[in-house]
């Protein structure tokens, strides 16, 4: 199974909204030609920034990926991402 750009920025806009609602800045960078990447900071400590994208996983399965590469969630699960993302963006205190 692939994923097309279309069908990633689907899913990286509904993350994003999903990570905005939780206070963060989630800005989608895609271009022709380019992979699209959703560029996530945290608000409250802008040093804090990540990376997320799409890809299919080993069981063909579409998720959002930490670029190191690390699988996030599926990208059925947005509430799931949303939390791994939240948590390795967390300031202390958060």
């Amino acid at each position: 199974m692939t994923i097309t750009p279309e069908g990633a920025v689907s899913w990286l806009e509904k993350l994003g909204a999903e990570l905005e609602s939780r206070g963060f800045s989630a800005r989608l960078r895609a271009g022709v030609g380019r992979t699209p990447f959703l560029h996530v900071i945290n608000l409250a400590a802008p040093v804090m920034s990540e990376t997320v994208m799409v890809a299919v996983d080993g069981d063909d399965e579409s998720c959002f990926y930490f670029p190191w590469p690390e699988r996030i969630a599926p990208v059925s699960d947005l509430a799931t991402a949303a939390d791994r993302v939240e948590r390795v963006l967390a300031e202390v205190g958060r």
